[in-house]
């Protein structure tokens, strides 16, 4: 990290290093063409060593030759060296222009590698996470299809249903909100929008003919009792015809028969009255009192008879009532038993599946509460997590503001106090980057919280609202269940009432007929006595006989046979012929009497067959025309009127015929069929056709539904990929943010080219600095060469002549071996460069005899002026650059 801060200080600075260099080649070659020298040069000073100083002392050797020739060519191989060293300076120069500018292109590249990664890892997240985001509002759009999909569908189905239960409003309904659901998905003119239409078409074209009427079975019957009737008119007018003939000759014989009864009747009244009125009086007495018995008798039975055609009319009413009520007349005890049980078992069953959806109702929204309160949690930890990377980057930013201000600080003025000012924003800024680093690995946490819990809640809001429909639905189930079980019920309570209604119908029947029976024989006992009563009156002549005038007659009649003593016999003969006659007369009246009574009860019988025959025939008119009328209510549309009057005949046709005749049967026949058609007037039509066109609509919607289930599930499934691809990307970002590039190769070798670059760089500055090194010792020994010979020099010849420099220039070693210069090692450079008022206090011994020979060279202040001033310059800009590096 230090070493590429350093590389980057560089970097920005390399137009001043390049300056001082150009300054410095620039120089140095002036002085290599002016042939400037930095030390004086005596024409006596012959074969002058190169000047070193041995690496690790202090102490400066100078060695000089003590020879009194001195030797051109010595000076001129110095100077060469000095200009091969100025060449080497200028090439090193040259190469460090070079590097330098290779370098800067290399970090150029590193930041501009660096760049670019950063961009493309920028537009990798932004495009992938738009590609995410796109994907998921795809499948948002294709799950919010799915759901609406399938809402028409259920909807549709739910239409289906309350169509087949005959519910018809709530089935239009449910179709208009399918049609809804569709136009507003697929739009008002597309064939899904169509699709639903027609159910509602199909709704409302069945609504127009909903029921078939019943009436044609009402009048079906109407018309076979018509014909019923007409059948008994005609055989009943055949057997009036018959009796009417049989009643007629019977009348002849009849009415002869009483001519001899009552010639008979007078012949015996008249011997009767002649011999015992008592027993006239007496049997008319006992006949009026029989008369009067069976007056009471009759009077008693008919009121028995009209309290039990009382009870008959109240049963029968409270029978119709509860056929009414449970709309037959012929239940199913068993059917109607096993309903109720049926209903019962049905009732515990959608109640324990309603007990078990509350339950489980209760269990969802508690899962959703739980996870709507980790979700608050978690979006409570999110809006601190963000707050905090929020304040992270602030703070962040605010630091990187602060190290520039102190970097700019710096450079405007270097110094220590600026420089320490920079370190410790550098250092600020670098906790700030950890510290955003630490708070965006906490928001990403908090996020991916957050999206865990916005998941937990959505699945736990979808499964709590199924088990809200699964509630409502075993809630409605439960209700339907009730009822049905109400509904049950009540039919099983009407059977029962109807049952025993029934029952007491039959009781009452059977109470009416014996009160009848008796009131049929108190008549016949009441008829027989007035028949006696009246007799008797004839036989006595009077309703009111007068008894002691008759019984005058008789004691005159009693003396004047005593008196007629002598006649008494003829009397007694007279009485026993008397009494014989009136044996004769009683037998030939009593045989009259047998054929009076014999034509009387065969015309009777005659009159009753007639009577009997004309009030069938009569009571069969009756019932045609009430059955007419009926015909006439139920074509007039006036049900409860036909099915009254079919009543009212049937009550009549029972009291003539009883309860099991085939007449009664007939009736009833009819009055059950307008009774069905009353309760049930119309039949339900044929929904199969309806019913075959929703569910081809459903079939449609069911399509779709699955279709826009499978585009949810791509659209899902392609989400998460993108999801993947943009969390990679965002990954890869982060890694780029927080200065890892390893998943951009290229910015790896433009790295590892800049950090050649570099080297490079660094090798060309070393080379510049030996090849500056070796001419700065080129430059002594040619001043050396150019000195005058000191008188010391000598004692140390043998020592110093055979110092020579090996290597490629960068090493000076003496004949012994020793190290005099390695540019290698810094502070040996340093103390081996000797300035040239240190070679002059050296060589102080031999400047004497310098003196005093002649001069063969010139000094040029000027040239040392510059190159004084050249080396500071470079020596100041090497120690500004140090500074700052």
């Amino acid at each position: 990290m230090k070493n590429n801060q350093v590389h980057y200080k560089m970097y920005k600075a390399k137009k001043n290093i390049v300056y001082a260099g150009l300054m410095t080649t620039a120089t140095l070659a002036g002085l290599t063409l002016a042939n400037v020298n930095n030390t004086e040069v005596h024409a006596d000073v012959a074969n002058q060593p190169a000047v070193t100083a041995t690496t690790g002392s202090a102490n400066a050797t100078s060695t000089t030759s003590a020879t009194s020739n001195v030797s051109s060519d010595v000076v001129s191989q110095a100077q060469e060296k000095v200009n091969a060293a100025s060449d080497a300076v200028t090439a090193a120069s040259s190469a460090v222009v070079t590097t330098s500018a290779a370098n800067s292109t290399a970090q150029e590249n590193v930041a501009a590698a660096k760049s670019a990664a950063t961009s493309t890892a920028q537009s990798n997240a932004n495009s992938t996470s738009a590609a995410a985001s796109s994907a998921f509002n795809d499948y948002s759009a294709a799950k919010s299809t799915a759901s609406a999909a399938t809402d028409a569908s259920t909807n549709i189905a739910a239409a289906y249903n309350q169509f087949k239960d005959g519910k018809t409003d709530n089935a239009l309904n449910a179709a208009q909100a399918a049609v809804n659901e569709a136009q507003k998905l697929y739009g008002n003119n597309s064939s899904q929008a169509q699709a639903a239409e027609n159910v509602i078409n199909a709704i409302n074209e069945y609504n127009q003919n909903p029921t078939v009427s019943n009436k044609g079975k009402a009048i079906d019957a109407l018309n076979a009792y018509e014909k019923y009737a007409n059948e008994q008119i005609v055989s009943a007018q055949k057997a009036l015809d018959e009796a009417n003939a049989n009643q007629a000759n019977l009348q002849k014989q009849l009415d002869a028969a009483l001519s001899a009864q009552a010639q008979a009747k007078t012949a015996l009244d008249n011997a009767k009255l002649a011999v015992n009125l008592d027993a006239l009086k007496k049997a008319y007495e006992e006949a009026s009192a029989n008369a009067e018995k069976a007056t009471t008798a009759l009077n008693n039975a008919n009121n028995t008879l009209s309290a039990a055609q009382k009870a008959l009319d109240e049963a029968r009413n409270a029978q119709t009532a509860a056929a009414d009520k449970l709309g037959t007349t012929n239940p199913d005890m068993a059917a109607l038993q096993k309903a109720v049980n049926d209903a019962q078992t049905k009732v515990n069953e959608t109640g324990n599946a309603l007990d078990e959806a509350n339950a489980d109702l209760k269990t969802a929204q508690g899962n959703y509460d739980a996870a709507a309160n980790r979700q608050t949690d978690a979006s409570d930890a999110y809006t601190k997590a963000e707050t905090a990377l929020n304040d992270a980057k602030a703070a962040e930013q605010k630091a990187k503001d602060a190290y520039d201000a102190a970097y700019q600080d710096y450079l405007n003025e270097p110094s220590e106090w600026n420089d320490e000012a920079q370190q410790a924003a550098q250092a600020k800024w670098e906790d700030a980057q950890a510290a955003t680093k630490t708070a965006q690995q906490a928001f990403d946490e908090a996020n991916t919280a957050l999206n865990g819990a916005q998941t937990e809640v959505n699945a736990a809001g979808e499964a709590l609202e199924n088990a809200k429909t699964r509630q409502k639905d075993a809630q409605d189930a439960h209700d339907a269940a009730v009822n049905a079980q109400t509904a049950a019920a009540d039919k099983l309570d009407a059977a029962k009432a109807y049952a025993t209604a029934s029952a007491n119908v039959n009781k009452a029947s059977e109470d009416f007929a014996n009160a009848q029976t008796a009131q049929q024989k108190a008549q016949a006992a009441y008829d027989e006595a007035m028949n006696e009563q009246t007799a008797a009156a004839d036989k006595l002549g009077t309703t009111n006989p007068d008894v002691v005038a008759l019984q005058k007659a008789y004691d005159d009649a009693s003396t004047a046979a005593n008196q007629a003593g002598a006649k008494l016999e003829d009397a007694k003969a007279a009485l026993a012929k008397q009494n014989q006659k009136v044996a004769d007369a009683q037998k030939a009246y009593d045989d009259a009497t047998a054929k009076v009574n014999d034509a009387t009860k065969s015309l009777d019988d005659a009159k009753t067959a007639t009577k009997k025959t004309q009030d069938t025939f009569n009571q069969n008119n009756e019932f045609a025309t009430d059955a007419a009328a009926a015909y006439n209510e139920l074509k007039a549309d006036h049900a409860e009127n036909a099915l009254n009057a079919a009543q009212a005949m049937l009550n009549k046709v029972q009291n003539v015929y009883g309860y099991n005749a085939p007449q009664t049967d007939a009736a009833e026949a009819l009055v059950n069929a307008l009774k069905d058609y009353y309760l049930n007037p119309t039949s339900p039509a044929d929904k199969t056709a309806t019913l075959n066109k929703i569910q081809a609509a459903q079939d449609v919607f069911n399509n779709l539904v699955k279709d826009a289930n499978a585009a949810m599930a791509a659209a899902e499934a392609k989400y998460q990929d993108a999801q993947k691809n943009a969390d990679a990307a965002k990954a890869i970002l982060d890694r780029v943010n927080n200065g890892d590039f390893s998943d951009f190769p290229a910015v790896k070798d433009a790295e590892d080219a800049q950090k050649l670059a570099q080297t490079n760089y660094d090798n060309a500055l070393a080379n510049l600095k030996n090849a500056q090194d070796n001419l700065d010792i080129a430059k002594a020994n040619l001043a050396a060469a150019s000195e005058k010979p000191s008188t010391s020099g000598d004692t140390n010849k043998d020592q110093n002549t055979d110092n020579t420099t090996t290597g490629n220039g960068n090493t000076t070693v003496n004949n012994n071996g020793n190290v005099i210069s390695s540019s290698t090692d810094k502070k040996a450079d340093e103390t081996a460069n000797l300035s040239r008022v240190e070679y002059k206090n050296a060589n102080k011994q031999n400047d004497a005899k310098a003196e005093t020979l002649p001069q063969t060279g010139n000094e040029n202040g000027v040239a040392a002026i510059a190159l004084g001033a050249a080396a500071a310059m470079f020596g100041l800009g090497l120690a500004g650059k140090k500074r700052e590096y």
